[in-house]
């Protein structure tokens, strides 16, 4: 599964909670709100005084919460490097197993930016010759996104798909539920009808349902599952198809300083795509363990795996 895409799709989903989220408050309560729990979040006061019957954010104070965060915990992601699992099957239609691919890397941020370093594959550790081809790859990768103009092209790309996607998704249900104590906006979601879709990435969010889970005080998404309950078509079948079932599932979790990072990713379906077909699949990406390092991101990540 693309990672630009799984990262897109969370952001995108998490701005979209502000945008159909109770307009209770008015934009200066919101603003001074956003910004007091924020600030007792950082320090962990807020869980002690938090008002569990307190009405559910307005869309200006979620929204702004989500985007003070968002670049706060970029940089704080580049302190870690996470041990992953990649787990990708073709199946037939009827789900049994034709082949696997099983590969362990670090995965580490540059600028933001996610890397990921190979370290075994199909649980075989890479050869001398495999092992220097990646590396040479890592620091590729690393030097592009060391660059500061073209991480900001890519950011502008990404904050233009996350507005396009502020008006695909619609939010109803909305309440508030205890994730490990701390408190969480959940809702149920779906397209909006009055809406129309183009491409394959507006189409594709525009027809999915499910659940999101939203962390209130820091705004960084819990859970969220999405599936297609029918067949989708673009262009009539010619440029992709999607059928009914297909189903992705993301889970952040807290670290004890308060930085966010991906647990598990897991999907399955069958997707055509122009004139490729790709095969029933099923995948699931689980995090190992993030741990704090001081490696610099020129040094990649392999040292934490020695």
């Amino acid at each position: 599964m693309n990672h630009s895409f799984l990262s897109w799709l969370i952001v995108a989903s998490v701005l979209t909670v502000g945008v159909w989220a109770d307009q209770g408050l008015s934009q200066a309560d919101s603003q001074n709100r956003a910004a007091s729990l924020s600030k007792s979040s950082s320090s962990g006061e807020s869980l002690a005084k938090f008002n569990w019957n307190a009405p559910l954010p307005s869309a200006a104070e979620l929204k702004q919460r989500v985007m003070n965060n968002l670049k706060k915990s970029q940089a704080e992601q580049e302190r870690y490097v996470c041990k992953t699992t990649s787990e990708s099957d073709q199946t037939d239609k009827n789900g049994a197993v034709k082949h696997r691919d099983v590969k362990q890397y670090n995965m580490f941020f540059v600028n933001g930016q996610e890397i990921d370093e190979v370290t075994s594959k199909d649980g075989k550790p890479l050869t001398e010759a495999q092992k220097n081809k990646e590396s040479e790859r890592v620091q590729k990768q690393i030097k592009k996104d060391s660059d500061e103009k073209y991480v900001a092209k890519q950011n502008a790309n990404d904050e233009k798909m996350y507005d396009t996607a502020l008006h695909m998704l619609r939010y109803t249900n909305g309440h508030r539920i205890d994730v490990q104590g701390r408190p969480t906006l959940t809702y149920d979601l779906s397209g909006d009808p009055n809406v129309h879709p183009k491409g394959l990435q507006e189409t594709f969010l525009h027809n999915m349902t499910g659940t999101i889970q939203v962390d209130e005080l820091s705004g960084e998404l819990v859970d969220l599952n999405v599936r297609l309950d029918h067949d989708l078509k673009v262009g009539g079948g010619l440029l992709a198809s999607l059928h009914k079932g297909f189903w992705i599932h993301l889970r952040q979790v807290r670290y004890p300083d308060g930085v966010w990072l991906m647990e598990m990713v897991e999907g399955n379906g069958d997707v055509r795509a122009a004139l490729f077909f790709h095969p029933y699949f099923k995948f699931k990406q689980t995090m190992n363990g993030c741990a704090l390092t001081n490696v610099t991101t020129s040094q990649g990540a392999t040292t934490l795996s020695k």
